[in-house]
């Protein structure tokens, strides 16, 4: 099955300034840390140890960790997965309207896929591949992220392999469109970029 779509590719250097005194309002705000009261959601475990929420300009965004690459299945595309769905139109930041916390996931929901929904995650993960090589999978955990835009849900699947994730589908519309995502390590995005 080939992506009818590509989430919004998001490279960005995560900055974070640890002082004790109060910060004055950043124009870039990536880690949420001025967004108002109640507009961030918290990541569950054990997602929180594979991702972060940031506030990106367009939306808020679900990003690697770092150490951690995102890639579109097969190529070197960098991915994250935004609120603002797929084909909807960003919104303009205002004096009275910023997307970063306005555009933003409303709920998140996380736990382990076992017995029959482990086995539909495998077969979409099967599906997905389109008798490509899969990888080994020990574990299966399902995270779903609703997005105040037309209450989109995502249901993302993580694959996990040695106790650590190794690739991802992200699913909307029980999987009729879905994004396949590797999941990578630093040095094994650097050999992929590379060709080794």
């Amino acid at each position: 099955m080939r992506m009818r779509y590509v989430l919004a590719a998001l490279v960005a250097c995560l900055v974070f300034a640890g002082s004790g005194a109060a910060r004055a309002p950043s124009p870039d705000d990536l880690l949420c840390a001025n967004a108002p009261s109640g507009t961030v959601e918290t990541v569950p475990a054990p997602f929180d140890r594979w991702l972060v929420l940031v506030c990106a300009p367009q939306s808020q965004a679900l990003v690697p960790i770092e150490g951690t690459i995102w890639f579109a299945h097969g190529g070197q595309e960098p991915v994250s997965i935004l609120a603002l769905p797929p084909g909807a139109t960003p919104m303009r930041k205002t004096d009275q309207y910023d997307p970063r916390y306005g555009v933003r996931f409303k709920a998140l929901f996380g736990t382990e896929a076992k017995d029959a929904k482990r086995l539909r995650a495998l077969k979409l993960l099967e599906v997905a591949l389109a008798g490509g090589p899969a990888p080994k999978v020990d574990r299966v955990f399902q995270l779903d992220a609703v997005s105040i835009i037309y209450d989109m849900r995502y249901n993302i699947y993580f694959y996990v392999a040695d106790n650590r994730p190794r690739a991802a589908l992200v699913c909307i519309d029980e999987c009729k469109q879905a994004l396949l995502i590797d999941i990578l390590t630093v040095s094994e995005a650097a050999a992929r970029m590379t060709g080794r």
